[in-house]
């Protein structure tokens, strides 16, 4: 053999010694059992990270989806890209080089669509998830994705597996990997990011399109050394020009050399300011995102599309801000140097006060508390209404005022759609955002805004009605925590002076919920007749307080008699269940005279189901005061406006036929009779001529099949429209029948 031969084929003509293959979702967790490399960074992505990978998943899939798709039809949807992820292979795993962040949250998502699949009761489909998701030996698991922390990320994912509810009584280690720390946050988010209507029908077509049409690009590398090379070249070096950079490049071309000094400090001032606000979120912390917040709040049009789709201003701007300022230059003034010059420094000068509300969202402030409850609660969309508002120009009070009445606006859409079981994910705030920006960009002063949130809260079809029957349920353990910290930061500061809510809401007592009553149903048969009924009542707003974590967990399971000596020495709105609680308490009976609550306020000396009722009551006006349009600065309009239209839900301006549609067409009268069944007890409920679902065992109304046929459950997923029944002339049917008859005799147009 030739030394030409022995060498092979010419150097144009040899293959890369590193090699690239794509894989599906299955594909890359059937084969592989994840290692980290010692040069890994930590697991750090935040909670919008985590939301915008499922987002992006949830709508790929949702705007080809049909509920009358069959599982072929699945298969041969569009495919998504999730992008590469380097590797290398040694004693039998696969140690990840690049792309842990997504592969970790990929592992975190596979383990909750399981225990969803369980959920509705497929277990066929769960059992596939559980093997790409962990093998089983000697009564061990050992999981697809570890890391060097492998003890402690293993005790909080075999939580996970067990009952993703389980985190609720999971406690991290103090001294936990800040890794496993991450992992544990991102988990109990990942429920509220999750989109309701994936946890219907459309579930396990979605992790079927998920599994085997969702992509990936390994790139193998030769060992540990190439594989730490190709790591540092990848994360170190030929980062390519971000749009601010382009941006900035586009706009320092039309400013004279003169000004692009001056401007130049200003804009490396910008910068770092942006990176130095929030560093725990850089979801809104980047320069990338400010630019886009700010392109937004002050210039992109919001014209009405059908269907509920964003502007194509607002896509635009999401996608690539500098491409947007290019094609519109001359609408925003770029045209001429002098144009160019103001825009950056109203650019600049803005950001100082976007980096202030950057600060007050992470670092409790009360005089812009809403900027932090919100952030709290995941709005992250607030930033971008809040600069329609902002002038570098505005005094500080002018300012906090402002921002105040913007954020506290937004916080009350949220708690009102929450307690009336509405959906509140990221999508189904931006159809408010986007339609109060024009409107609030064009406020000057504080009356200016005040004016427009008052007439826009005046219109907001729900309030707090439905918090008469409102309760703890598998899916809303965050929000009712929250409603409990507002209500109780609110009585005590009424009392005592103060500001309370950060102590309540994260303060370092580590306030829990509590439970009046005990987990005892033995010791309440004069109050309820069997155990689902002891559980709804139990887990009633009324019969819940917050008390730190370590009071609580001492006392939990005694009896009320024994409980209450303890409520009456924690904050007033538990300690004003004891008979005590009026005697020589002068703020506190000061406070029930001045707010008109005497009578709600009343003390129990026993704490049955209509002492449960009163409290249920007090708390719905304790929402009321909290959460008091007047209260909060509106200026509500001196007539009554026209009430609005029902609210179309998110689900049904995207995905097809809701329940409403069918009372629409004559299949569903109003006020009909539906059921389903849970491990043999008969659930019933009733069609609401809004096509809203009022269960009859606690009253509670909600908008869609799947979200009652959740409550009813006490679960996290479920196919509404298979699992409720109607009779029909003398026939039981699920509900599924009737709008295939719908679409079938074409009285409802397909979607």
């Amino acid at each position: 053999m030739s030394k030409t031969e022995a060498r092979g084929a010419p150097d144009s003509m040899v293959d890369s010694p590193i090699h690239g293959e794509g894989v599906t979702v299955r594909a890359l967790f059937e084969r592989n059992s994840f290692a980290l490399d010692y040069y890994q960074r930590e697991y750090t992505w935040t909670r919008h990270e985590v939301g915008t990978l499922i987002d992006d998943l949830a709508q790929k899939f949702l705007d080809q989806w049909d509920v009358l798709h069959d599982r072929d039809e699945v298969g041969h949807y569009a495919p998504y890209f999730l992008g590469p992820y380097v590797y290398h292979e040694s004693g039998g795993r696969t140690f990840l080089v690049d792309g842990q962040q997504r592969v970790t949250t990929l592992h975190l998502v596979l383990i909750y669509l399981r225990q969803l699949l369980l959920d509705q009761d497929m277990g066929i489909y769960a059992s596939e998830l559980e093997r790409l998701t962990y093998t089983a030996r000697h009564g061990r698991r050992s999981f697809k994705v570890g890391g060097s922390e492998e003890l402690a990320r293993a005790q909080l994912l075999n939580s996970l597996v067990g009952d993703w509810n389980g985190l609720a009584g999971f406690t991290l280690p103090d001294d936990a990997h800040v890794s496993v720390r991450n992992l544990h946050d991102r988990s109990r988010e990942i429920d509220g990011e999750f989109p309701e209507v994936l946890r219907g029908e459309a579930l396990v077509p979605f992790v079927r399109w998920l599994l085997d049409r969702v992509c990936l690009v390994g790139i193998r590398a030769l060992g540990q050394e190439n594989g730490r090379e190709i790591f540092v070249s990848m994360n170190d070096r030929g980062l390519r020009l971000n749009h601010v950079d382009l941006l900035k490049g586009h706009l320092f071309r039309r400013v004279g050399p003169q000004a692009r000094k001056e401007l130049g400090e200003a804009w490396a001032g910008m910068l770092a300011r942006l990176t130095a606000a929030d560093t725990d979120s850089p979801e809104t912390g980047t320069p990338s995102s400010y630019v886009r917040s700010f392109l937004l709040a002050r210039y992109a049009q919001f014209d009405e599309t059908p269907g509920g789709a964003p502007s194509t201003d607002a896509a635009e701007i999401g996608r690539a801000a500098h491409e947007w300022i290019l094609r519109n230059d001359l609408q925003l003034g770029l045209g001429h140097p002098a144009g160019a010059r103001d825009f950056v420094r109203r650019l600049t000068e803005t950001s100082k006060r976007y980096c202030e509300l950057l600060r007050a969202r992470r670092k409790y402030r009360s005089d812009l508390a809403s900027v932090h409850f919100n952030g709290h609660n995941g709005i992250d969309d607030q930033f971008t209404l809040l600069l329609c508002v902002v002038s570098p120009d505005d005094p500080d009070e002018v300012f906090t005022r402002k921002c105040s009445m913007v954020a506290s606006f937004l916080d009350l859409v949220y708690v009102r759609r929450c307690v009336n079981n509405l959906p509140v994910q990221r999508r189904d705030l931006d159809e408010i955002v986007h339609r109060l920006i024009p409107l609030l960009r064009i406020c000057r002063t504080v009356e200016d805004v005040a004016v427009v949130l008052g007439r826009e809260t005046s219109l907001l079809e729900y309030d707090f009605r439905e918090l008469a029957t409102f309760g703890l349920r598998a899916n809303n353990r965050r929000l009712v925590r929250y409603l409990l910290s507002r209500v109780t930061a609110h009585v005590q500061r009424a009392c005592e002076g103060g500001d309370h809510e950060y102590g309540f809401l994260r303060g370092a007592r580590d306030y829990e919920i509590e439970h009046i009553w005990a987990n005892r149903f033995e010791r309440h048969g004069n109050d309820v007749e069997t155990r689902a009924e002891f559980y709804i009542r139990r887990n009633r707003l009324g019969a819940l307080l917050l008390l730190p974590k370590s009071v609580n967990a001492s006392f939990r399971d005694d009896p009320y008699a024994k409980k209450l000596e303890h409520y009456y020495a924690e904050n007033r709105l538990a300690a004003s269940l004891h008979p005590k609680s009026r005697q020589r308490n002068t703020p506190f009976t000061h406070y029930l005279r001045e707010s008109g609550l005497e009578r709600a306020f009343r003390p129990c000396e026993t704490f049955g189901v209509p002492e449960i009722e009163q409290r249920q009551h007090l708390y719905r006006l304790l929402c009321e005061e909290v959460w008091n349009p007047a209260g909060l600065g509106f200026r509500l309009p001196a007539i009554d406006l026209p009430a609005p239209s029902p609210e179309p839900s998110a689900s049904r301006r995207r995905y097809g036929v809701e329940l409403v549609d069918l009372i629409r067409v004559g299949l569903v009268a109003p006020n009909t009779k539906i059921f389903r069944t849970v491990r043999g007890e008969i659930h019933f409920a009733t069609v609401e001529e809004d096509g809203r679902i009022r269960v009859a065992a606690t009253g509670q109304a909600y908008h869609s099949l799947s979200a009652a046929g959740i409550a009813v459950a006490g679960t996290k997923a479920c196919a509404g429209w298979d699992v409720w029944r109607v009779e029909r002339e003398g026939a039981v049917m699920p509900l599924k029948r009737l709008r295939e008859e719908a679409l079938t005799r074409g009285l409802i147009p397909r979607s």
